[in-house]
């Protein structure tokens, strides 16, 4: 599968963030590292892959629907962020972090599918600065996420497709996550649909797959380890939100197989994720605004 080239830029980029940093050290310039669609730059120990597939559990009741939903349940980190978008410019702030995204015009092919594409991006706080670049150059920054273990997680969209990248603050790793999922040609997956850090910003879970599918990856970041949930195709994952414990997260699909939003509850200390059942639209809504993405 490859990437495939990417369609114009809107003029304002609306980027959803939630978190907080770590703790500050002295600040320093940390290196520049392009990111691309061939490889993931981690760590030294690299990523791990863990082959343990949970079980699916459903629901003899076909038409099974969710009543009554406890938000209470779910971790919901309120901090707030700030965007300012001049010209070809959006910056976003969010106490010492600070994230510049600029725009240019398309050249050569880009400009058959694009006026504008993202160029350069980069990331400001009192570890440093480091600088991304992305190759091929996304059609738009859709979120980022903050997490409490010192790592931004960035969602960019490309023409078709999307991807997610890990990025430690602090020693300036970054971590292709649809490299996680590479095809026999070498090249990964072709979108990350929802995401979110666990409360302890230790883990994230994701939606993983190519166009038209989507399955459910748990990367934790301390033992450099990548999961591999389920190999039932969801189709499209359109929400992720963890639950208080760390332990748990619900995530919402819309499959092929259901005309509505249904609602599934992963269990790690079970290995198992177990259908709820289907939701109303207004429950749909409160669990996207947990979900890091456009607005």
């Amino acid at each position: 599968m490859k990437f495939v080239q990417i369609m114009s830029v809107g003029a304002i980029v609306v980027l959803v963030i939630s978190g907080c940093s770590g703790k500050a050290s002295s600040n320093h310039q940390l290196p520049q590292t392009e990111v691309n669609n061939t490889g993931v730059n981690s760590t030294k120990e690299g990523v791990k892959k863990v082959d343990e597939k949970a079980t699916v559990e459903t629901s003899r009741a076909t038409v099974k629907k969710v009543n009554t939903l406890d938000y209470s349940q779910y971790y919901n980190n309120q901090d707030k962020s700030k965007v300012v978008v001049s010209g070809k410019q959006i910056v976003w702030k969010n106490k010492d972090v600070t994230f510049t995204a600029k725009l240019t015009n398309a050249k050569g092919e880009e400009a058959a599918e694009a006026n504008e594409v993202v160029d350069s991006m980069k990331i400001k706080s009192k570890r440093g600065e480091q600088l991304v670049k992305f190759n091929p150059r996304p059609l738009r920054v859709n979120s980022l996420f903050l997490s409490k273990s010192n790592q931004v997680a960035l969602h960019v969209s490309d023409h078709e497709g999307s991807r997610l990248i890990l990025i430690n603050l602090s020693d300036g790793a970054q971590t292709i996550v649809n490299m996680f999922e590479m095809n026999s040609d070498g090249a990964g997956s072709e979108k990350i649909d929802a995401y979110n850090w666990s409360p302890d910003g230790k883990k994230i879970a994701f939606g993983i797959g190519d166009l038209g599918s989507s399955y459910i990856g748990l990367y934790n970041v301390e033992r450099k380890s990548y999961m591999h949930v389920s190999d039932k195709d969801f189709t499209l994952i359109s929400s992720i939100v963890w639950h208080k414990d760390g332990k748990s997260f619900d995530f919402v699909s819309k499959g092929d197989d259901s005309p509505q939003a249904v609602l599934y509850t992963y269990l790690e200390t079970k290995k198992s994720i177990l259908k709820k059942g289907s939701l109303t639209k207004n429950d749909e809504q409160k669990i996207s605004q947990l979900t890091p993405k456009f607005d």
